[in-house]
């Protein structure tokens, strides 16, 4: 029962209005993009404002990401959603909708009122004797809880190789022939790569590389790690593809995403199994520290190569998933452009023609 600031009771009211808003405009399909993404930004403040930049930090890449992927995805479908249940069916799931957020809240109020121990402690005294790291939160996913990380980054690998199978049955089934018989250029601005946001993302890409490889590590005993450095990289990549176009990018990638998730995850095992080798269990995380001059003392950890591991996955299954977005385009008709902006030497007019006209 802690006591409630002014500032806290405005942004939880205005995530209550957002949040409503959702159910009111869920039909209009841009507007509950944009509304969701207004609900994620307050949960990253309130995760800041409650001591959690670790998983402020998480909850907004992770937002990002997903909003630009459902963003890309998006100008392949209709604006609106159709109405398609009766007023009778509303009614009905608005009820079991709200019991359901009723029970959960009254639960989770009387636990929250029960005293009672909890592991933190462990956590807290164990974090840096046992896995080598000041950041608990880190330490938790890599040492004491990492067969669960190893475990959904499995899953996050499966998640994006199956949007891609998915995509590639598609689009080589009828939907791919409507696709091709569809004039995908019609009705579409012929600035797709304005120059500004393609000299902006040119920029911010070494920029963001730096970052994302500072925050992985950082990760260790500050807030960061693999998961959000590669969901940093990944926002710099899906930077380039909204900026300069699929085609004029993915000619330029020389790691195939596929390739990228299989060696992630098969880094993760490598450095969980080699715990054996020194007689302990599964993903064991070692540590010790090195001294190269002129180099002060440093810690090297086991666990930083699990961390690697989670980056590469989580970056390959990111961008495998915009690339089987991508191909909805290629197979559409959209015409690939050779320079990062859209112009063609085909549509120029001389001063000769202008005169003439």
């Amino acid at each position: 029962m802690t006591p409630l600031p002014p500032l806290a009771g405005v942004a939880w009211l205005m995530l209550m209005v957002a949040t409503g808003a959702v159910v009111v405009m869920h039909r209009n399909r841009f507007r509950a993009l944009v509304l969701i993404g207004i609900i994620g930004l307050m949960i990253s403040s309130g995760f800041v404002y409650l001591s959690a930049p670790d998983l402020a930090l998480t909850q907004i890449s992770v937002e990002t990401v997903t909003i630009m992927l459902l963003l890309l995805a998006l100008h392949y479908l209709p604006k609106t959603t159709p109405r398609e249940s009766s007023a009778g069916l509303r009614l009905r799931d608005g009820a079991i909708a709200l019991a359901s957020g009723v029970g959960v809240a009254a639960l989770s109020y009387a636990f929250m009122l029960r005293d009672g121990s909890t592991i933190s402690d462990y956590h807290l005294a164990n974090s840096y004797k046992g896995g080598g790291g000041t950041n608990v939160v880190n330490v938790i996913l890599v040492d004491f809880r990492g067969y669960d990380t190893y475990g959904e980054i499995i899953v996050l690998g499966i998640a994006g190789l199956i949007i891609y199978a998915l995509m590639e049955t598609l689009l080589k089934g009828p939907a791919g022939q409507r696709l091709r018989n569809t004039d995908y250029s019609r009705d579409r601005s012929r600035d797709r790569h304005p120059l500004m946001m393609v000299v902006a993302t040119r920029v911010m890409m070494p920029i963001a590389v730096m970052v994302g490889v500072y925050i992985f590590l950082r990760g260790h005993n500050q807030p960061g790690g693999g998961f959000v450095a590669g969901l940093v990289i990944s926002i710099a990549l899906l930077m380039q593809y909204m900026a300069s176009g699929f085609a004029w990018t993915q000619a330029r990638k020389k790691i195939e995403y596929h390739a990228m998730i299989g060696w992630g995850v098969v880094i993760a095992g490598l450095t969980g199994a080699g715990a054996w080798l020194a007689g302990v269990p599964f993903l064991t995380s070692a540590f010790g520290y090195v001294h190269i001059p002129p180099i002060e003392e440093f810690e090297l950890a086991t666990a930083a190569i699990f961390d690697l591991g989670v980056f590469l996955t989580v970056l390959g299954a990111v961008m495998l998933m915009l690339y089987s977005l991508s191909r909805i385009a290629r197979y559409s008709g959209e015409s690939v452009n050779v320079d990062p902006m859209d112009y063609d030497p085909a549509d120029r007019v001389t001063d000769t023609e202008k005169g003439g006209a």
